[in-house]
This record gives structure tokens, sequence and C-alpha cells, in this order.
């Protein structure tokens, strides 16, 4: 190959590279650009988006604080269908529809389940957990890995709703979007609004 042969395949090979370094910027803008902004708490969510658990016992009380020498109710019958709400490792918040209050309940008495419930249902925000976000920017992703894709910009101190936690990440409402959404939880506070009934 002559020389000039040569620089006719590099002006070529650069006018490729330029060609295509621009059609990647506007792939980026036509790509999907998370959201951010303010966020103002819901009064109250559909309890549909919480995690639905089952009574596994044939009953079980129902306690005001996780201890098992704080003051109790019930009990709840066995198969009765509760909400999620949080949880350490050997207790479990739970929303009793029925009877529209949230207590506690020991982990091993309550199992998941996939039961469908009301849509109509809600929840009171101040019977939930708000996560508040601890540093300027904070991405919320579909599902908890830092692969996914990112759905909103979270600032410091913006609150949002708890609906679920999954190996260190938590699962959030986002009501500008009215999707979930996750974020992981060293960058979030958990916080209560009102005690237990």
């Amino acid at each position: 190959m002559g020389p000039r042969m040569r620089l006719y395949s590099v002006l070529i090979l650069a006018a490729l590279i330029v060609l295509s370094c621009g059609g990647s910027k506007q792939g980026k803008s036509a790509r999907y650009r998370p959201k951010s902004g303010p966020v103002t708490l819901p009064d109250k969510i559909s309890a549909s988006l919480l995690p639905t658990l089952a009574v596994g016992l044939e009953s079980c009380y129902v306690f005001l604080q996780p201890d098992g020498d704080s003051p109790f109710f019930g009990p709840l019958d066995g198969g009765e269908l509760v909400k999620r709400v949080d949880g350490t490792s050997l207790w479990t918040l739970i929303w009793i529809p029925r009877l529209r209050v949230s207590g506690w309940v020991r982990k091993n008495q309550v199992y998941r389940v996939k039961a469908k419930t009301s849509d109509e249902d809600t929840v009171p925000t101040e019977y939930l957990t708000v996560l508040n976000i601890l540093k300027p920017r904070v991405n919320i992703r579909t599902r908890p890995s830092t692969r996914s894709r990112i759905i909103f910009k979270a600032r410091q101190r913006q609150e949002f709703v708890m609906l679920d936690e999954n190996k260190g990440w938590f699962q959030v409402w986002v009501p500008p979007l009215k999707q979930k959404g996750w974020v992981f939880g060293d960058i979030a506070v958990k916080q209560r609004k009102r005690s237990v009934d």
C-alpha cells in the first residue's frame, strides 16, 4: 500500500471515529435521563405496595415494641394476611388491615406470601418507616443492584416511604414517578413518624 493510500485510509478511519463519537453523544441525549426534584411524602400509600405476610402459627400475639416483655394484644389467627412494614433480626413490624393498627410480631411467626390484596386498602404514612437520604446526590434504581437503571436522583434530607428491604438495599416509593425504586442502605437512615399504637 502506497503512502497516499495509507493517508486516505487514516482519514477515513478518523472520519468514522468522529462520526461514531458524534452519534454516541446523540445517543446519550436520547437516552432516559433520571428525574430529580422535590419529593413530598404522601399522606397514605396503597397497602398493595407492601409485602404480604401470613401468620404461620395457629395464633400469635402482637407487641407494641420489639420486646417479649412489651404490652401486647391479639392474638391474630393462623393464616391471617398482614403487611410487612419493617423489621429487625428477630422481629417484624406489621400493619394489620383488619384492625388498621400496627405492631411487632416475632419474625418466625410470619412468612411471605404472594396473595393479591385490595388496591383500595391504604396505610397512613405515619405508620410506615421513612428513609432520610444522607448524601447530596443518591441514585434510586429499578432493582437492588448498582448495575440496574437509575430512575431518580434523590437529594440530601429528602424523605421516602420504605416498602421493603433486600440484602442491604431499601425499596422506596418515588411519588414524582408513582413507582417503586431501590436505594442502597448505607446512604439512607430509617425513622418512624409515630410509635406503634
